[in-house]
């Protein structure tokens, strides 16, 4: 078993003023290549969301990064990641709620990321899916009633004949074992998109984890300070085994 690293970082953001998060990651390591399990996986997990936590980019004033998350111990050379998954639950009842799966992408100038699991808009949850380089882009699939909030997401890289392709596909796994596609990423495991024309020779590494948010403080008397508590099960990541 890989040791977890928690990792909670909390920052009043007021969205009407430009701001810099700081680099909570500007000391990675990198997981060997070597003696590291191909398959990894954890007991169940709980984060705890205070409100205003969010991980989202929306330009030219918006980079906010204060998500709670826990993570393998260790970034991976990003050519290793095959895929991960995780069942996720809350009590979700505000405005942005949201938890799930959470992968970091670094060696490329701007740190790049993308989430995916539950969110709470409209009144109620739907499987959430954002992809950020330059700017955040949000997707939403409606997930059924009776799914009670819960859902399980899983992400991987795609593959043809034993080749690595630049895509990252998000998928839903129904009450039924149904495997769902729901997003493809394609820019993942492809060239710097910041400038294709001239790529990064940088190594480049991917940061695995969960996450909970709440980017919205809740109404009523008292809740001002409630935290957002997310359960995320069967958590899983997988590895190329070369």
């Amino acid at each position: 078993m890989i040791r977890l690293s928690d990792r909670a970082h909390g920052k009043e953001v007021d969205p009407s003023e430009p701001f810099v998060i700081e680099n909570r990651f500007e000391h990675l390591e990198v997981l060997p290549t070597t003696n590291v399990p191909t398959q990894i996986s954890f007991p169940p997990l709980t984060i705890n969301a205070p409100p205003k936590t969010d991980l989202w980019r929306k330009p030219p004033h918006i980079d906010v990064d204060n998500i709670p998350t826990i993570f393998l111990p260790k970034s991976i050379d990003l050519n290793k990641f095959r895929s991960a998954n995780v069942t996720v639950s809350g009590e979700w009842n505000t405005l942005y709620d949201q938890g799930g799966l959470v992968l970091y992408i670094f060696g490329e100038g701007l740190k790049k990321w993308v989430k995916t699991g539950i969110e709470f808009v409209f009144g109620k949850p739907f499987v959430g899916t954002v992809a950020t380089a330059r700017a955040s882009d949000w997707s939403l699939v409606p997930l059924s009633e009776s799914a009670g909030g819960k859902v399980t997401v899983h992400v991987e890289r795609e593959t043809k004949d034993d080749e690595r392709l630049e895509s990252l596909w998000v998928y839903v796994i129904g009450e039924n074992g149904e495997t769902l596609g729901v997003r493809e990423v394609t820019w993942v495991f492809g060239p710097d998109v910041i400038d294709c024309d001239n790529p990064t020779s940088e190594e480049r590494t991917m940061l695995v984890g969960v996450y909970g948010a709440r980017p919205t403080v809740p109404e009523g008397e008292g809740r001002e300070n409630e935290e957002l508590v997310v359960k995320l099960d069967g958590f899983k990541v997988a590895l190329f085994d070369d």
